[in-house]
């Protein structure tokens, strides 16, 4: 597992039914790269992949409240979000990318907690 300075996370989601990592293992979710090592202020991206299960879509994207990042924008068709980074101190920052599955259950939506790590190391 490598960390990697860079401003954007690639996001798969699939739906597997079985044998994921989250969901009770109905959904397979990675990050590209697994870890993001940031060191200036500046714009945090996700983007769902177009190996995403279609019906995929970002909800929300929420940090752990530790000051660092500001609220997310999330695209107007749900392939991405966009969240700001302060970067003012180094820290590990919690971070989880809330997704929905507009195939789940009837009356039931779903949501898919997908967590990458963001690692803040100031210049």
């Amino acid at each position: 597992m490598y960390a990697v300075p860079t401003d954007t996370f690639d996001l798969t989601v699939m739906y597997v039914g079985k044998g994921g990592n989250t969901d009770d293992g109905k959904y397979f979710y990675k990050f590209s790269p697994e870890i993001l090592l940031t060191h200036k202020a500046g714009n945090i991206n996700i983007v769902l992949t177009p190996k995403s299960t279609e019906s995929i879509r970002i909800f929300t994207v929420v940090d752990n409240g530790g000051g660092e990042m500001g609220l997310p924008e999330v695209a107007p068709d749900g392939r991405s979000a966009t969240v700001y980074d302060s970067v003012s101190r180094p820290a590990l920052i919690n971070v989880a990318v809330v997704v929905t599955d507009g195939e789940s259950e009837p009356g039931e939506r779903k949501y898919i907690v997908c967590d990458p790590q963001v690692i803040n190391v100031p210049d």
